[in-house]
């Protein structure tokens, strides 16, 4: 009787410990956002802002000048909700230390990330394996089944090192941009190659 008692104090501890899935939207808009329980309302504007959102229900309503709008969320992971008046792009990021990222890269390697980041921006080359996405305006998506992902929007730099969660598991990192910022990093790079090749 005291090898059960013990066992069944085991397994409650363990469930005790543990958290059970959750279920995070990311919410990147143009305009103020206002957050209530498992609801997002948008007042449109200019300026940036993003509100992470854990939901305990099926779904997130979304209440602006337009109405009323429910986008589902029925299985754990981390989502990602486009409010932005452009289209976002964005995927996986490895991440090392710092002192191990990648200091330079050759002209070839360059273009091969300008080629990929063109293409992702017409929304081809996008796949579940590459972890590369792209968001229309008003478009939810599933980014990661993990639910400690982090997403890291446009305007905002990469996080300078990652902690585990309380179940010991390191987040994984996302990093978007807009369209618009897109071409204007492609236009840069563009004229680096062009200095350097005169």
């Amino acid at each position: 009787m005291k090898k059960i008692l013990t066992g069944l104090s085991a397994i409650i501890l363990f469930a005790a410990c543990s958290t059970p899935p959750q279920k995070k939207v990311v919410v990147m808009a143009s305009g103020k956002l206002v957050v209530s329980g498992d609801g997002v309302t948008i007042e449109p504007g200019t300026q940036h802002n993003e509100e992470t959102i854990n939901i305990k229900g099926d779904k997130l309503t979304l209440s602006g000048p337009d109405g009323n709008k429910d986008f589902p969320v029925t299985e754990s992971g981390t989502f990602l909700l486009n409010l932005k008046k452009d289209t976002l792009i964005g995927g996986f990021q490895p991440f090392g230390e710092a002192a191990s990222r990648e200091g330079r890269i050759t002209q070839d390697q360059l273009m091969e990330r300008m080629d990929s980041l063109q293409q992702l921006m017409v929304g081809s080359n996008v796949a579940a394996e590459k972890r590369n996405h792209f968001l229309a305006p008003g478009e939810m998506k599933k980014i990661t089944a993990a639910d400690n992902a982090i997403l890291v929007g446009p305007f905002k730099g990469m996080p300078a090192s990652l902690t585990p969660d309380k179940n010991g598991n390191v987040p994984e990192v996302y990093k978007f941009i807009t369209n618009k910022d897109a071409r204007e990093t492609l236009g840069r790079l563009e004229k680096m190659l062009k200095a350097e090749a005169e």
